[in-house]
């Protein structure tokens, strides 16, 4: 609001004071005095006015400015009402009343919210661990039977419920991090392992080549990650001979885990979006494809303090990246 616009509002205040001036002007041209002074004396008042209220404006956009930047700077602004300073108007009053009376209302809707999400995410991973149980009583089941197709079965039922089980859990790390020193190689293999009977099924050439390395990190969160990413890297094998390359690159600031495939790869047009929740890609053909995997992967990957890119070429290859960055890995002495 610039000053015009103040002088606008303050319309009915300006014509009380020319009425004002304009009275005394009439007292003092009885009383004896020249008209000169007369003019003299009204444009003084006017000027006097003006001069009055550009000093309040100037005061009061000081104002709007303060509560403008104290609310932008706060990360709730639902809490504003709590931390602006009270207005001294009788009119603004009744604004700031109405305001604080809304914000708690929010705020507690917002409590409540919460309550009941926490209660909705605790049911969900407790559920998650309780049919893990059974499903892997199956899954041991018909590997002693050799009924392989549906052994896979269930490890993809199992798959699909700790992915669920970890995107509950992908809000609160904290509560279920636990930071030690990895062997890279090992939890690598560890992984491979999980989908050996995918890669068999499949006929995947598997190319693993990691050097020696001991990184910082959560064991379950890497090995659930790196399960997402391979997951992903099998629904998208469209050639005869697949392969599928898993290597580490070692610089001086940081070590990366290269997974790359020889799949149909990822349009230049969904490469910037394949990290979003639920993108499947542009191509409805892909029908396995959830949305889901390298969402997660990125998400837990973020969490973790970890570098997660992606390069790909359509019809070629598809590149996936997990960075440790300096201070979270270092050549082990075996």
């Amino acid at each position: 609001m610039n000053f015009i616009i103040y002088l606008e509002m303050k319309l009915c205040d300006f014509l009380f004071h020319i009425v004002f001036t304009g009275l005394a002007a009439l007292l003092l041209f009885a009383a004896g005095f020249r008209q000169g002074y007369l003019f003299l004396f009204s444009a003084i008042s006017v000027c006097a006015w003006l001069f009055f209220q550009l000093l309040r404006y100037c005061r009061l956009q000081k104002r709007q400015e303060q509560i403008m930047y104290l609310t932008d700077s706060l990360h709730e602004t639902w809490y504003a009402s709590e931390v602006l300073p009270g207005p001294r108007d009788l009119e603004s009053k009744g604004y700031y009343y109405a305001l604080k009376k809304a914000c708690k209302a929010m705020t507690e809707r917002l409590d409540d919210m919460e309550a009941e999400q926490q209660d909705y995410r605790e049911y969900i991973e407790s559920f998650a661990h309780e049919i893990k149980v059974p499903i892997s009583a199956l899954s041991l089941t018909f590997d002693n039977m050799k009924d392989y197709e549906l052994k896979k079965e269930t490890d993809r039922i199992f798959n699909l419920v700790e992915q669920m089980l970890y995107y509950a859990r992908s809000e609160n790390t904290e509560k279920d991090y636990f930071v030690r020193r990895l062997d890279l190689q090992d939890t690598v293999h560890d992984s491979i392992l999980k989908f050996r009977r995918y890669f068999l099924d499949a006929g995947v050439e598997l190319d693993v080549r990691i050097e020696k390395l001991s990184v910082f990190t959560d064991e379950k969160w890497l090995s659930f990650i790196l399960s997402q990413v391979i997951q992903n890297s099998l629904k998208y094998f469209d050639k005869i001979q697949k392969r599928l390359s898993i290597y580490s690159d070692v610089t001086p600031a940081s070590v990366s885990l290269v997974i790359e495939d020889n799949g149909c790869g990822i349009s230049a047009s969904d490469l910037p979006r394949v990290f979003e929740k639920g993108f499947t890609g542009s191509d409805r053909s892909k029908s396995v494809s959830t949305g889901m995997e390298l969402y997660l992967a990125k998400t837990l990957c973020d969490r973790l303090n970890l570098g997660l890119t992606i390069e790909s070429l359509e019809g070629k290859f598809t590149r996936v990246t997990i960075i440790f960055p300096e201070g979270t890995v270092h050549a082990a002495e075996f």
